[in-house]
């Protein structure tokens, strides 16, 4: 790999004596990981599906393990939204974050693919909170979409605004933002050798200041006393510590905050106290910057709650305003949409309904059901199922679209539906 001289002469001026490790990491082959959620698969189901594939787990983050298993994209825990694959050090930003803070509404203002957006809302988000997934990009946006829909994330909903420009709505609304913003990539160029060609300085100080602005928006989105992400994937000096240098002169209300323990560990300490660098010579991932924030101030009460403490039958017209400001919370893709649940082989339902076979498939086969809509189903006891080979990613219940081939209905005819009529 032939590195950009100016890139060299940066990072020896950066680590030093640690040069010459970091250079020779660059050749090694990257390192993959995913996420799993509990809730649908336990390690045993892992293990049952990708066998000897998994490997350690990732240091910092519970629900992670590295895998070698090539085509994990294929398998079934993936396709049914049980795991997210995502680059290890990606993973440890929303890491950073203590969970025992809870968070009830929550800004990623550049959410695609949908990685952190995901992480935060498994590890953070409360079940009555909603979260707010921003992209302007329409393709990326799509992306998006999709990984919320497979992993079923009913709280999430979708905005494709400018980053740069906040709705008037989103003012101080939210108590946790994510700003895991554009950047020059110089982390993640061990996966993608051809991105070197178009690095060069200019690019750098470019996107420094596309940062700052959204730095600026992620400030104005977040209510006082919550946290602010800020997140890269490059190790440029402009994009991270002078980027945060600059935020706090202009900003005294914010300051740092140290990240978890666990996660500060694994990471290199950067040149302002509690920020941290992942370079792939000291950690088995690529490359990443983080910081976190705090708007000073006190996290406003509930809207319930601030309602119960007023007199009943008294009106306050400050509060309907707010409440009328509040972004209205809306389905993926405009409509209401069910996620399938992923069912194990080894679940009791098909024991307990030896039946339970993809009797009425259009191509008439008869494969086991894999994936069956929660319970959504008609008075005959039948349920809306896929087989185990899905061309697709879109797995939701709904109205008949032409993209979903292999449709087909679960008969139960030895017995009423399992779920209930």
């Amino acid at each position: 790999m032939e590195l950009p001289a100016a890139f060299l002469a940066r990072m020896g001026d950066l680590l030093k004596e640690d040069t010459p490790r970091f250079l020779k990491s660059l050749e090694e082959e990257p390192h993959r990981a995913f996420r799993f959620d509990p809730l649908r698969l336990s390690r045993e189901d892992l293990v049952f599906f990708l066998g000897d594939g998994v490997k350690e787990q990732v240091p910092f983050e519970d629900s992670a393990f590295y895998f070698e298993k090539d085509g994990i994209g294929n398998t079934l825990p993936h396709i049914g939204g049980g795991i997210y694959v995502q680059e290890p050090a990606a993973m440890a930003p929303v890491s950073a974050l203590d969970e025992k803070e809870e968070v009830r509404a929550a800004l990623d203002l550049c959410a695609a693919p949908g990685g952190k957006s995901l992480q935060a809302a498994q590890r953070l988000l409360s079940q009555e909170g909603f979260l707010v997934c921003n992209e302007p990009d329409p393709q990326r946006r799509k992306a998006l979409i999709q990984n919320l829909e497979r992993l079923g994330e009913k709280r999430a909903s979708v905005s494709g605004f400018d980053a740069v420009k906040l709705p008037a709505a989103f003012q101080e609304r939210f108590d946790l933002v994510i700003a895991d913003v554009p950047c020059s990539g110089e982390g993640m160029m061990r996966k993608n050798e051809a991105a070197w060609k178009t690095w060069n300085e200019g690019n750098i100080r470019a996107l420094a200041a596309l940062q700052q602005s959204i730095l600026e928006s992620a400030a104005r989105a977040l209510a006082p006393g919550g946290r602010l992400l800020y997140s890269t994937c490059t190790w440029s000096r402009e994009e991270n510590e002078e980027n945060i240098s600059r935020f706090l002169s202009l900003h005294p209300d914010f300051s740092l905050i140290p990240p978890r323990e666990e996660v500060s560990r694994r990471g290199a300490p950067g040149e302002i106290p509690h920020t941290l660098r992942f370079y792939p010579h000291l950690f088995p991932g690529e490359g990443q910057f983080l910081a976190v924030l705090r708007k000073a101030g006190k996290i406003p009460p509930r809207e319930t709650e601030r309602k119960g403490k007023e007199k009943k039958g008294k009106k306050d017209a400050r509060e309907e305003v707010v409440a009328s400001r509040r972004p209205r919370k809306k389905f993926i893709s405009g409509e209401r949409r069910r996620i399938l649940s992923l069912l194990s082989l080894r679940s009791p339902i098909f024991s307990s309904v030896p039946a339970c076979r993809l009797g009425a498939c259009e191509k008439g086969d008869l494969s086991p059901i894999i994936f069956c809509s929660e319970p959504m189903h008609h008075p005959s006891g039948t349920a809306l199922c896929w087989r185990r080979k899905i061309p697709g990613s879109h797995l939701t219940c709904g109205e008949k679209r032409s993209h979903w081939r292999k449709r087909a209905t679960a008969c139960f005819s030895a017995a009423p539906c399992p779920w209930g009529a």
